[in-house]
């Protein structure tokens, strides 16, 4: 069984650069430069710790790069390398030696920020929220059974 040691602490840094939104996905859902890095199966707090020890020219043709190569992120690829400077300065505020107080975000924010992501043992994952939805069927359909069985 894992103890404490198995969780870590997210570095709250690089918040404005993760949860900045590059683009929608085909559906018409933001997608947020975290959900591109896990798309990339990349932990995304490791590779913001990476870009922001990068000279900025180089952290912004990486993340170019990342951002051409996400899948199911609709952009217009002349616009990818003015994103990309834009994001280089949200992850320059993480460069600071001592970390900034998190902002407090309001409850739709905190929720669409943290909703359908969990992080385990240093690896995060993105949920889809169809399977969510076909997971509450299923219980509704077993409890339903054993309400019918019972009387």
């Amino acid at each position: 069984m894992g103890g404490v040691s198995d969780y870590h602490v997210l570095d709250s840094r690089y918040d404005a650069f993760l949860f900045a939104e590059i683009g929608e996905q085909g559906n018409g859902m933001p997608m947020s430069m975290a959900s591109a890095l896990t798309r990339l199966e990349l932990d995304p707090w490791d590779e913001a710790s990476r870009l922001a020890a990068l000279p900025s020219a180089s952290a912004v043709t990486a993340i170019s790069h990342m951002i051409g190569r996400t899948s199911g992120l609709v952009s217009v690829p002349s616009e990818i390398p003015k994103l990309s400077a834009r994001l280089v300065g949200l992850l320059g505020k993480g460069r600071a030696a001592a970390p900034a107080a998190k902002p407090v975000l309001s409850r739709p924010t905190l929720a669409k920020t943290m909703l359908g992501k969990i992080v385990f043992r240093g690896r995060t994952w993105q949920l889809d929220g169809r399977w969510l939805v076909v997971a509450f069927a299923i219980g509704v359909v077993v409890i339903a059974s054993r309400l019918i069985l019972i009387g």
